[in-house]
């Protein structure tokens, strides 16, 4: 029978998929990741994501971020969270008119998984301010940005009423715990904007790390596809070797999903679907990985293309 959250999943997903054009399945899995532990019966689930879709059309246009097939995503996102896209139009608006009044720096995706998080974290277009100086707090020097995780995080730390210097405090608390416990540098610094929220517990996070590597060897499709950042995050989420059940099993599962997704979002996929078991999965989990998916694919498009060109040009 397996779990009942990845019971829950696949039947949203049939549900998605079922409702969504041609052209956005793979969002619509997403969309059903997102709603994964919304309080409400399946039906109304899908109704008022795609509701809340067409006024996020109606809202943003053809030309806003974020594009129409994302929107299903972000709407998926908003529903889970009691939101409405109003409300995240206005956070959207209000994002916009504080950067251009103090001069801040462009936001990722037009400020809209800022916009997002601020609102499915319980916040108001009226703390935008109040996010920029979060932001600003929190910045990596130009040269270290991660752009889209920063600002997530800074919008879910003002819409929780953190000060600027207790996000720090947070992110670098989280920071120094994952190096400790022996994630390497780079993937902690990664990891560290998705788990600074939770504080996780330094003495057991090295115990997780370990159990969680063990269980993704000979697995290559899931440890490539979920990687040392994801395994870092998910080492934060609760008891190492549960976690590392829950993976697997969870891996295994989204396999065996009609029509079958490709490994690496199987992998992302099978990574929420854990953390949800766990309690800690947040709905704009799904569009920051899907934009992640969708960044790789395009730049791999775009390496494939540069080749061939060079290819064609050398054989003239």
């Amino acid at each position: 029978m397996g779990h009942a959250i990845t019971q829950r999943f696949r039947a949203l997903d049939a549900a998605f998929h079922t409702r969504a054009p041609r052209g956005e399945r793979l969002q619509a899995r997403f969309a059903a990741l997102a709603v994964l532990n919304a309080p409400l019966d399946l039906e109304t689930l899908i109704e008022n994501c795609f509701r809340t879709r067409d006024e996020l059309n109606a809202g943003l246009g053809p030309w806003r971020s974020p594009n129409r097939p994302m929107r299903l995503v972000f709407a998926a996102a908003l529903v889970a969270g009691g939101r409405t896209a109003q409300q995240f139009l206005e956070a959207r608006r209000a994002l916009a008119l504080q950067r251009k009044t103090r001069g801040a720096r462009s936001l990722a995706h037009g400020g809209s998984c800022a916009a997002l998080s601020l609102v499915t974290a319980g916040g108001h277009a009226w703390q935008a301010d109040q996010f920029f100086d979060v932001l600003d707090a929190i910045a990596a020097p130009w040269w270290q940005r991660d752009a889209p995780r920063e600002e997530v995080l800074a919008a879910a730390f003002t819409a929780m009423g953190e000060t600027p210097e207790d996000a720090v405090n947070h992110l670098t608390r989280a920071r120094q715990a994952l190096i400790t416990a022996g994630v390497p540098r780079h993937h902690a610094e990664a990891a560290s904007y998705e788990v600074a929220m939770s504080q996780p517990d330094p003495a057991g996070l090295a115990g997780a790390w370990t159990s969680l590597n063990i269980a993704v060897r000979g697995r290559s499709a899931l440890r490539h596809g979920t990687g040392k950042t994801g395994l870092a995050i998910l080492a934060a989420s609760g008891n190492g070797p549960a976690m590392a059940d829950a993976l697997v099993e969870a891996f295994e599962a989204v396999a065996k999903l009609k029509p079958k997704p490709a490994s690496q979002t199987a992998a992302r996929l099978a990574l929420r679907l854990a953390q949800a078991r766990a309690g800690t999965a947040r709905p704009i989990a799904a569009a920051g990985d899907l934009a992640a998916i969708l960044a790789a694919q395009a730049a791999m498009v775009a390496a494939v293309t540069a080749s061939t060109g060079a290819v064609a040009v050398g054989a003239h």
